[in-house]
């Protein structure tokens, strides 16, 4: 369990402790006198709210290593970018960079790919509580389609300048920095640690 989560369910208890004493008269053991007020308001339900929200969303083990997986894929994704980026910026293309945008498409599927593998995966409490996270994830996901099609165009004129591949490439790169902040919010709220980049 995460730190959140353990917080919050000390928290969880510490309030249901409290109402019982106050339930039964505090430490008198119920003898005369006026019931106390517990004080805890809308806290208890905001904080029961929030505990059965995080248990909800909460990652399985097999879900947490999926993620790290997906996240690594995300990673190599945005440095086979870089790299192409890289690349476009030289004069002359040789055959480094042919291999160069093959190596990036294959990390733009698996990441993509990976992705939408693992919210298909995720459990209806998960797809409920997690909806405008995912929203936001797939939103990305889309610009990063958007901008590999551009790449894709880019790439494929005979004549293509190499100030317009590296745009383009750019522009892919930013895509999945979005698209890859979007997931690291999207593990963090199922309670799962970010990978070591």
């Amino acid at each position: 369990m995460n730190r959140v989560a353990v917080v919050m369910l000390g928290t969880v208890l510490l309030f249901c402790f409290h109402d019982l004493l106050a339930q039964h008269g505090g430490h008198g053991g119920g003898r005369g006198g006026a019931p106390r007020s517990t004080g805890t308001g809308g806290t208890t339900d905001s904080s029961l709210q929030d505990f059965n929200h995080a248990l909800a969303v909460q990652a399985t083990p097999d879900q947490a290593s999926q993620f790290q997986t997906l996240a690594k894929s995300t990673a190599a994704a945005r440095k086979q970018a870089q790299d192409l980026l890289q690349l476009a910026a030289k004069a002359d293309r040789t055959a480094d960079f042919s291999r160069q945008t093959s190596a990036l498409k294959d990390a733009l599927e698996d990441a993509q790919g990976g992705s939408k593998y693992f919210v298909k995966g995720l459990s209806k409490s998960q797809k409920s509580g997690l909806k405008e996270l995912t929203k936001k994830l797939e939103k990305a996901d889309s610009e990063v389609a958007r901008q590999r099609k551009a790449l894709d165009q880019q790439l494929g004129r005979a004549k293509s300048e190499s100030a317009a591949i590296a745009s383009t490439a750019d522009k892919l790169e930013k895509a999945l920095a979005g698209f890859q902040t979007q997931q690291l919010s999207l593990g963090k709220e199922m309670g799962i640690e970010a990978p070591a980049m």
